[in-house]
């Protein structure tokens, strides 16, 4: 039987994280050294290597991937544990920066969860494009940011990934002789490149219809009927459909959204954090 503690789960979490022992170290406030010897302690404990090395630093194996979920779980439960025997509620105030489209969706019940379970810990919630989140969080504005990962250049701990479909009113027709009438998004969307690229794939001609600045925008210009736009599945509005996925019409637009954490945050931050990436279907960064 494994007797896994959680004091090296904390170490190989906080390492597959950052990356490297040493940022690694920095975070825990221990010696590199000790770090090192957490790591080696654990995968001797359960018998693989957990870490492969790279020139980006450390890699997580396969295995590696395998025990961080597990990893989480354990670390929050004796986190939860130690709460519910000492009274003790987190408290705090966590700055959360969410990209549009999630914060309409995946988030809503998983922040709803933590939040019964956490009454004291205050969430701020800012919702913003791509850009603008990534601009914040690397001027320190924002704790934790949810948004696509080609604008923040570090790792992140979680990858959702998700496909942009091309949505119409439920009775618009496309007419394949005239070029199709595209609602999208600003130029400055990191989305916006990816979108036009399917379309150069397929040689499509289209033509702008609109410009929509926010998810709700979007969803107003489809259901009013003015063209197609790319939205994923579960913001879909009410009256409308996916186009069918024929060699015709553009194809599904696959984006990344990463979820990041700023290496030193408060306890509420870092037990959302974790919480989130508890109960989330993802791939880890």
């Amino acid at each position: 039987m494994l007797d896994l503690d959680p004091h090296l789960l904390r170490a190989f979490l906080t390492v597959a994280e950052i990356g490297t022992v040493n940022g690694a170290a920095s975070k825990l406030h221990r010696t590199q050294a000790a770090v090192s010897m957490q790591i080696r302690k654990l995968e001797d404990l359960v018998g693989v290597a957990l870490f492969s090395r790279s020139s980006k630093g450390l890699e997580l194996t396969a295995q590696g991937q395998i025990m961080t979920a597990y990893a989480r779980e354990i670390v929050s439960l004796s986190d939860e544990v130690a709460q519910r025997l000492t009274g003790k509620l987190i408290e705090g105030r966590v700055r959360l920066g969410v990209v549009e489209d999630f914060a309409a969706t995946r988030l809503i019940d998983i922040l709803r969860e933590f939040r019964d379970k956490n009454p004291k810990v205050e969430i701020d919630i800012l919702v913003e494009p791509n850009r603008r989140l990534a601009n914040m969080f690397e001027a320190g504005e924002l704790d934790l940011v949810v948004c696509d990962i080609t604008c923040v250049n570090r790792k992140p701990l979680l990858i959702w990934t998700e496909y942009l479909l091309w949505i119409v009113r439920s009775d618009f027709v496309v007419d394949g002789s005239r070029p199709l009438p595209l609602i999208i998004f600003h130029d400055d969307c990191p989305w916006h490149v990816q979108m036009i690229a399917t379309l150069a794939q397929r040689n499509i001609k289209w033509k702008t219809a609109c410009v929509a600045s926010t998810l709700v925008a979007m969803a107003t210009a489809v259901r009013v009927g003015i063209g197609i736009g790319p939205m994923i599945s579960a913001t879909i509005p009410d009256g409308c459909r996916a186009l069918d996925r024929s060699t015709d019409l553009p194809g599904p637009v696959r984006i990344e959204i990463g979820f990041y954490s700023q290496a030193e945050v408060s306890e509420g931050a870092r037990h959302l954090a974790e919480f989130i990436a508890r109960h989330s279907s993802v791939t880890a960064g």
